[in-house]
């Protein structure tokens, strides 16, 4: 009876060892032609047991709002079904996370800190953006295309001093000197062992100086101004 009950103990640990050694993936698309946007951000885990997609088919702009239509789909064992809403990101909106994250920054000892640690833990295992652009006039087209190379390499630099780089940027920027064109395809892949996630809450806990208003000001954040 002991022999079965270490041989079970041992799967458990086995099990359990996997699970915190194992990597949350973190897959991001942004593409835009003309009118249209499209954002995809697909979210792995359990080594594929946890399987979410998030796909944003239009993006438009309204005024000073920005409206989308949001469908999701996926969860454990991907048993949840498309849930489909809309969103809009306004200035009540900013106004609303803003008030948020100040009460988050009093709640919290040096927060900024914390956040930029738990960001460079992050690895990024691809990065490519490209561009393809036309004015219908060759000298600004050539203008734009050069600008348009210099915001890449400013982009894959900023990343780098944001998350770990475990990859080269690669880019393109095609211009079009024959035609009106603007086109934009960004993709990422990301990826953060399960172990330091868990470590880095852990540290966000210690730092956290009044927990009730901690709550409160996170689940502000998270939630829309209309549910706060």
């Amino acid at each position: 009876m002991a022999f079965w009950l270490w041989i079970v103990l041992a799967i458990v640990v086995v099990i359990i060892a996997g699970v915190l050694l194992s990597r949350v993936r973190i897959r991001l698309r942004y593409s835009r032609s003309g009118h249209l946007d499209q954002l995809v951000v697909v979210v792995q885990a359990l080594y594929g047991l946890f399987h979410y997609q998030i796909i944003v088919p239009s993006i438009m702009i309204r005024g000073w709002n920005i409206v989308y239509r949001e469908k999701s789909t996926g969860g454990l064992m991907a048993e949840h079904e498309g849930k489909q809403k809309k969103g809009e990101i306004s200035k009540r909106t900013i106004r609303h996370h803003a008030k948020a994250y100040r009460s988050i920054l009093q709640t919290t000892r040096e927060f900024k800190r914390w956040a930029l640690e738990t960001l460079k833990k992050i690895e990024c295992t691809r990065w490519r953006l490209d561009f393809q652009v036309g004015t219908g006039d060759a000298a600004v087209t050539a203008v734009i295309t050069g600008l348009l190379w210099a915001v890449s390499g400013c982009a894959a630099g900023a990343a780098g001093e944001i998350v770990t780089l475990k990859t080269s940027p690669q880019s393109r920027v095609s211009p079009n000197y024959s035609g009106t064109e603007f086109t934009v395809v960004w993709e990422a892949d990301f990826r953060i062992r399960l172990t330091s996630m868990l470590w880095s809450f852990i540290k966000l806990g210690k730092r956290t100086i009044r927990l009730s208003k901690a709550l409160k000001a996170w689940r502000s954040w998270l939630t829309g101004p209309e549910q706060a």
